[in-house]
């Protein structure tokens, strides 16, 4: 394959005229990197307004590609135009490329790409998962018991930042950093993409899904601070179980926190747990030390430690979590800062 660009911007829209415009032009504004050597691939995908037409003549520096796509009824999810997009965006990679990927209603900040780039280069990462913030403009219309709900558990997310660093701190993955997972804002590298079969082929969540593989096949992942987006706060998303859908049951009095969100003593235990974990799988005795833990699989064979210990927590009743509600999340956040503050440690977020 010839190594045409050294990145790719892999964009899914749905109907996005009214927004798209403004995240291209955010990309044409890219400082500190060459334009010319990236290439952006728009994925139109069941569109009936203008998205393909504005995409294929924005003036933004570097090239366009605009892919036209029907998915028949039932099958144009999020997950699978991402899926697409992405594949796409592969094809114009070599093995030394990295792809990038964002959301057509968000808008990157003037240094994402370079932020980006910085983040492989400078060091042995594999993936980079980056900052996302809902735009201001928007979200301030929302009721005031919705805007509490979202700092609370803002607040709790930079705060398992801390713990995990705190607990399980990884060399490629140093403070100061976050802990969001949102295909908003992720950077993979080619080689890695294609070691992990590409993005996971789910309907939403895809994500996700991919920061897993790529965790499960022990690769490098970077929660990085300085490359950042904007999304839209909007309630009338074009994808389900998105962003807009969390917003709408927060507004609609039904919402259950994120996933990530997992009850303090548990996430404490997890990450206790995964550090012993790792580190008896490095010394290979991963078999031993899941046997004394009540688990009897055999984990010889597998040469990944991200996969023995998704394995092990499948089979963990004691590592399993309920869903969080709003209404818990005070005293989650009271238990979070006070492990914090019996460590000592310095703010990590």
């Amino acid at each position: 394959m010839t190594d045409r660009h050294d990145w790719a911007i892999a964009i899914p829209a749905h109907d996005e005229a009214d927004r798209l415009g403004a995240c291209l032009a955010a990309i044409g504004r890219q400082r500190d990197v060459a334009l010319a050597r990236g290439i952006v691939i728009v994925l139109a995908n069941n569109c009936s307004d203008d998205t393909a037409s504005i995409a294929r003549n924005a003036p933004i520096g570097c090239a366009v590609r605009v892919i036209e796509h029907d998915f028949p009824p039932g099958e144009g999810s999020a997950g699978a135009a991402r899926r697409l997009a992405m594949d796409h965006a592969r094809q114009s990679l070599g093995e030394n490329g990295i792809m990038l990927t964002t959301d057509a209603d968000c808008v990157p900040d003037d240094d994402w790409v370079s932020a980006m780039l910085a983040c492989f280069a400078g060091g042995p990462v594999d993936l980079v998962a980056g900052r996302v913030s809902a735009d201001w403009n928007e979200m301030q219309h929302h009721p005031a018991a919705a805007l509490e709900v979202g700092g609370l558990e803002w607040r709790y997310c930079t705060l398992i930042a801390q713990v995990e660093h705190l607990l399980d701190p990884q060399p490629h993955d140093p403070a100061p950093r976050h802990a969001q997972q949102c295909g908003a804002n992720i950077a993979i590298r080619a080689a890695m993409f294609d070691a992990v079969g590409g993005l996971p082929a789910v309907a939403v969540g895809e994500d996700r899904a991919l920061i897993e593989a790529v965790f499960q096949r022990d690769g490098r992942i970077r929660h990085a601070n300085a490359p950042h987006v904007i999304a839209s706060a909007r309630i009338d998303g074009r994808a389900h179980g998105g962003m807009a859908t969390a917003l709408r049951d927060r507004i609609d009095g039904r919402y259950v926190c994120d996933e990530l969100v997992v009850p303090a003593a548990i996430l404490a235990r997890r990450l206790v747990m995964r550090q012993q974990a790792r580190a008896a799988h490095a010394a290979g005795a991963f078999a031993a030390w899941s046997a004394q833990h009540g688990d009897g699989a055999d984990h010889r064979a597998d040469p990944f430690f991200g996969r023995s210990w998704a394995g092990f927590m499948a089979r963990c009743p004691a590592l399993a979590a309920a869903p969080v509600l709003p209404a818990d999340l005070p005293a989650e956040i009271a238990q979070l800062e006070s492990i914090l503050a019996k460590a000592d440690v310095p703010n990590a977020a």
